[in-house]
């Protein structure tokens, strides 16, 4: 199981062009519904895909407020994720390459 720094959720905003990038979902993560996808499939690590909708959504907010994303106050639902405005949506550019394989 990985420690220290590699489990780092926050902070690292502004380091990615850096000789030490701290990847986390502050600094990299381009959409907010990703977080939420990967703690609906992911957590908690022992029963993973446990958790209700609810739960989710409430550990969702919890990362993105600690990250100074949203503010503390504010809910998390359907309606609301997909138009959190993460730190590093515009750090990514489209894959001009043709697709391979199909």
């Amino acid at each position: 199981m990985p420690s220290g720094a590699a489990l780092r959720l926050i902070g690292g905003r502004g380091t990615l062009a850096s000789a030490n990038p701290v990847v986390t979902v502050e600094s990299y993560w381009p959409y907010a519904t990703t977080l939420f996808d990967y703690i609906r499939r992911a957590m908690p690590f022992s029963t993973p895909g446990s958790l209700t909708n609810d739960e989710v959504y409430a550990t969702t907010a919890y990362i993105l407020a600690e990250g100074k994303i949203i503010d503390k106050m504010t809910v998390i639902s359907a309606e609301t994720l997909p138009k959190v405005q993460m730190p590093n949506r515009d750090g990514f550019i489209p894959d001009p390459r043709p697709e391979m394989f199909k």
